[in-house]
């Protein structure tokens, strides 16, 4: 006969609340004793009634996690699915499933508010893409748990998590400042483009220190909207000494670029980017990259989500994961 959560309780010599609270990971009861029975429940084979398990804390064992999609969107944006897999693996080892809900930004109030009021789920992740001011308004005042994968690009009283952007440039400008490069071209995508516009912070504020300032070139995304822009830019007598790219999409533009005008790099211009993935290690040279571990980010958002889900007032307003350098050929 299977295991039963009383033979559990009576071989751990507790009550069968305390087993309930040591399997549903409570914060009520001590560590000691939460590994106790969790030893015992391994020792005795215990497998534990999902359904009944749910039933009883009255909880759905789901985590919805909302976001846009779009044609294109895994090559626009790998960084979403990096994040939704370690989300995933991380609340998988916690019992719950996580439903991908997709939606547009102009409907995310409206079927948030009836998923939390109808409590379709545990708890909510957001994708930074889809918060609107109406909605951070929504959130302020909610009593399901959520959390927003990405800092919000005005001020509110919300939950969000995030990886230092600002960090990631400053990190790169540091790095091209200490191979010599001083004349120093960022290209990025559109101006309302919150994660590079962050990554231009850092780079501003390294080189302030040193009394230079950033060249920056705005382009659609894919760049070769904007080639003549950047041949233009590359080609003249002001040319750069380092092309320092905002994503894989335009240093692969740039590069094609510098291929056109026949320019060596780096032997003649340096070029660098953001993100490690999908580009900067296939291409020819291959490229110094920043990159920041969005698994590890999704990761840590799902352990933040799970414990407030045990304690709702539990806030936070961080970041997390560190930016790594990868140098190669580039420059």
């Amino acid at each position: 006969m299977p295991v039963t959560i009383y033979d559990l309780a009576r071989e751990a010599g507790v009550s069968i609340s305390t087993v309930s609270k040591a399997l549903n990971d409570s914060y009520t009861i001590s560590e000691q004793t939460k590994r106790m029975i969790l030893e015992t429940a391994q020792r005795l084979h215990y497998k534990p009634n999902a359904r009944a398990r749910s039933f009883a804390r009255q909880k759905s064992g789901t985590v919805i996690f909302a976001t846009e999609l779009y044609r294109n969107v895994a090559f626009e944006n790998p960084h979403l699915f990096e994040i939704l897999t370690g989300i995933t693996r991380s609340l998988e080892k916690k019992g719950y499933a996580v439903m991908l809900k997709p939606m547009e930004k102009g409907s995310a109030t409206g079927y948030l508010r009836e998923c939390m009021q109808e409590r379709m789920a545990d708890g909510v992740m957001i994708h930074a893409g889809l918060l609107s001011r109406e909605l951070a308004a929504f959130l302020s005042h909610a009593e399901t748990p959520y959390l927003v994968i990405g800092r919000p690009d005005f001020s509110c009283n919300i939950c969000w998590m995030d990886v230092n952007h600002e960090l990631a440039g400053s990190v790169a400008a540091s790095y091209l400042l200490d191979k010599g490069y001083r004349s120093i071209l960022y290209l990025t995508g559109r101006p309302e483009d919150t994660i590079s516009q962050s990554r231009l912070r850092g780079i501003v504020g390294a080189l302030q220190e040193e009394a230079l300032a950033v060249d920056v070139l705005y382009g659609d995304t894919p760049f070769s909207e904007d080639a003549e822009k950047l041949k233009q830019r590359l080609a003249g007598p002001e040319r750069p000494q380092v092309a320092l790219c905002a994503n894989n999409r335009i240093a692969l533009e740039c590069l094609q670029c510098a291929a056109q005008l026949g320019l060596r790099v780096p032997e003649e211009m340096g070029v660098m980017t953001f993100d490690h993935y999908p580009f900067s290690h296939l291409l020819r040279p291959r490229l110094t990259a920043i990159e920041v571990d969005m698994y590890d980010m999704g990761w840590e958002a799902a352990r933040f989500l799970l414990q407030k889900i045990k304690n709702p007032n539990l806030q936070t307003q961080s970041f997390c994961t560190v930016p790594k350098l990868i140098e190669r050929e580039s420059t």
